[in-house]
Order: C-alpha cells, then structure tokens, then sequence
C-alpha cells in the first residue's frame, strides 16, 4: 500500500458514516487505503465514577471485579467501533479497499497525533461531519501546531 488516508470520527453518534465516501474515495485515487478514528466521548464524569468504583472495590479485596468494572466501558467502545466498521466495510463490498481501524477517548487532536506517530504512512486527515457540529468541539490552533499532514474538515450544509 503507497498512502493512507485517516478518517476521523465520532463513535458515539449514529452518523459517523458522513464524510467516509469522501476519505474511501481520496484513498482510491492514492492507491492506498483508509484508516477510520473513532473517537468516543467519555465523559470525564463518568470516567472518574468508574475508577473510584473500582477502587473501592480493590480496597476491599475484590480485585477481579475492580478490573471488570474499570475495562468494562473499553470493552463496550470496542464492542462499538467493530459493530460499526463492519458496516464501513460493507459499504465498499464491491472495493478492495483496505480498512483499519482504531479508538480513542482521548480529545480528537491528541488521538489524531497519536495515530499519525503510529502510522507514517497516512498523507492525509479527513474530519468527519459529525466532529465539527460544536464550535469548540476542536481546537484548530492546537491542531495546526501538532498536525503535520493536509487535514480536510467537512461540515454539514446550512439549513434555511
């Protein structure tokens, strides 16, 4: 494979497809494949109860459901993701487009250079739809400053 492009999404929202036929359709013109970023929004709330669950539970002995319940919620968004690549991957049957995959909870920036450190070989970012509907959903400062790569981001129409 010559190039990849990444394709950054939300894996918590029904319409994490948007923008994937444009990245699908960028990666066939490179020759190369796609790479989908789901990134789920854990609330830091949520975070924090479950780890001071889990530490209570260690405190009383109860170490292998301290673990449950602290891998539970990664095991739920990986759960997600496949569920959801799966259908990507049916979208593209007729293709031998290679797709990879990977998840993060992480902010959308940080897990975009955590990606592109891992994979050198992605030449562009695609930001889905679903990402850009909040105005500080992304920080374009921070993410000129740590991305080195082309990033496309895509919106949805105005409504009248």
């Amino acid at each position: 494979m010559r190039s990849k492009v990444l394709f950054v999404t939300k894996g918590s929202d029904e319409e994490y497809r948007e923008g994937f036929t444009y990245a699908s359709g960028l990666a066939k013109i490179a020759e190369g494949g796609v790479h989908v970023l789901f990134v789920f929004d854990r609330n830091g709330l949520e975070r924090f109860e479950d780890e001071m669950a889990a530490v209570a539970f260690a405190e009383v002995g109860d170490i292998d459901t301290a673990r449950e319940l602290y891998t539970e919620a990664e095991r739920e968004i990986q759960l997600e993701a496949d569920r959801k690549i799966e259908l990507l991957k049916n979208l593209n049957e007729s293709s031998s487009l290679e797709i990879q995959y990977s998840v993060s909870t992480e902010d959308v920036v940080t897990a975009i250079r955590n990606v592109l450190q891992n994979k050198p070989a992605i030449e562009i970012v695609v930001i889905s739809p679903s990402l850009m509907e909040k105005e500080k959903s992304i920080s374009f400062k921070k993410l000129r400053r740590r991305i080195t790569r082309p990033v496309v981001t895509m919106s949805k129409p105005a409504r009248a």
